[in-house]
């Protein structure tokens, strides 16, 4: 029997109830298997005080695909 999966593809916000944080856990409680393809790492959510850093996984996107194939 082949298990259902289903792509995610967001941001994962380190502090802060959105994104990726809020996804996972709604689809695992469907029996759904998650796999992940970020976008970005936040330290918090965008609407807290301002400072919080950020780092752009776009480039990543394309080497993760290719190794998902092999």
């Amino acid at each position: 029997m082949s298990k259902e999966k289903i792509l995610t593809v967001q941001d994962i916000s380190c502090v802060g109830q959105c994104s990726l944080t809020v996804a996972l856990p709604v689809i695992s409680a469907c029996g759904i298997e998650t796999c992940v393809l970020p976008t970005a790492v936040l330290s918090t959510h965008t609407a807290f005080k301002p400072g919080w850093t950020f780092r752009d996984l776009t480039c990543d996107i394309q080497p993760i695909s290719e190794h998902w194939s092999k």
